[in-house]
């Protein structure tokens, strides 16, 4: 009857081992599962928003781009970038990521940086990392239907061949050298609307 008794405990804490195994097992696998899905949904997300920007990113028109060296307070002395956007959809936009691509003569890229337009030319208010209740998100402007969004941005890191062509300005003569052709070419990331 011994020996009975103790493979019954030996099979009792053996199923039980098992039982606890399995069922840690069966909730590893269901949170793993959520992750994933969380991890789907948010890729997916970020997918609908580029191809909803691709998309309307024939809406909207650039013009007067152009590098130049700033003249005026915490511009003077610096390159930056600045044009005019138009959205000629019919959807307000709440926020826009660009890409604006520096291409040489080859049409190759040597510099680019990527911005938000609607934010202050300086980058990101210091207010808006104040933890301030009712400061703490910097109100971007929204660009309603047919309206118009002159913008600047400080390029930093700007290499010093895309700052002596900005310097020497437009009359300068186009090198058969590798630099900067003065082409530049936006390209919308991101919108939300």
């Amino acid at each position: 009857m011994i020996i009975k008794k103790k493979s019954l405990v030996v099979a009792l804490i053996s199923s039980l081992v098992i039982s606890l195994v399995l069922v840690m097992t069966i909730v590893a696998y269901l949170l793993y599962i959520e992750m994933r899905d969380r991890n789907f949904r948010s890729s997916y997300a970020e997918a609908i928003k580029k191809i909803s920007a691709r998309a309307y990113a024939k809406q909207i028109e650039f013009f007067r781009l152009r590098a130049v060296i700033g003249r005026d307070g915490a511009f003077r002395g610096r390159p930056m970038v600045e044009g005019v956007l138009i959205n000629n959809g019919n959807r307000a936009i709440s926020d826009m990521l660009v890409r604006m691509k520096f291409r040489d003569i080859d049409g190759a890229v040597i510099y680019e940086v990527v911005f938000h337009p609607q934010e202050p030319a300086l980058g990101m208010s210091i207010l808006g990392q104040v933890s301030i209740p009712y400061l703490t998100e910097p109100q971007r402007i929204s660009i309603d239907p047919g309206n118009r969004l002159a913008f600047k941005r400080i390029l930093s890191g700007c290499p010093k061949e895309i700052i002596s062509a900005i310097k020497e300005g437009p009359e300068r003569k186009r090198k058969t050298e590798s630099g900067w052709a003065g082409t530049l070419e936006p390209e919308i990331l991101s919108m939300e609307f």
